[in-house]
């Protein structure tokens, strides 16, 4: 049985995870990533939902999707996003590794982290998405993006 105070906890939970996708940036990222839009929103509802007492299998609440989900399917894409995420890592690191990725291909990367550390400063400000600093935000990712789809951040080995 759901009480009170927890309809209010799922329904604060799911609008910060609608919140999060519907963020420009997030979308910039999520549409290069290796995980889809449910993926993303079953690790964001698995992560915020904070009560320690609360069941797996009740965290599917928390997704803000209309469509209803089984327990099944939620830990389903649950798994399936944790793995796209261990195999992204695990192929930065292969990448590292071969000498086909080295550390100054990623500087420029690590110098957008920060920029986009500094947007989400600036968003927790201002509820406003149509803002220059967050366009600009979003060209920038866009650009590196581009460059990564181009492969030039990739060590000429040859």
């Amino acid at each position: 049985m759901v009480h009170l105070s927890d309809q209010q906890d799922v329904l604060e939970v799911r609008e910060s995870v609608r919140n999060l996708i519907r963020d420009p940036v997030t979308k910039t990222l999520l549409a290069n990533s290796q995980l889809t839009t449910s993926q993303l929103e079953t690790l964001l509802a698995d992560s915020l939902s904070t009560s320690g007492e609360l069941k797996k299998s009740q965290k599917r609440m928390y997704r803000p999707s209309k469509a209803r989900i089984s327990r099944g399917a939620y830990n389903r894409t649950l798994i399936q996003a944790q793995n796209n995420v261990i195999r992204s890592i695990y192929t930065i690191l292969l990448l590292g590794y071969l000498e086909l990725f080295d550390s100054a291909s990623l500087q420029p990367f690590l110098e957008l982290s920060d920029t986009v550390h500094t947007y989400v400063q600036e968003a927790k400000k201002t509820a406003e998405h149509e803002n220059p600093a967050v366009e600009h935000l979003t060209a920038r990712l866009l650009e590196f993006v581009s460059a990564l789809a181009k492969r030039e951040s990739f060590k000429d080995t040859f």
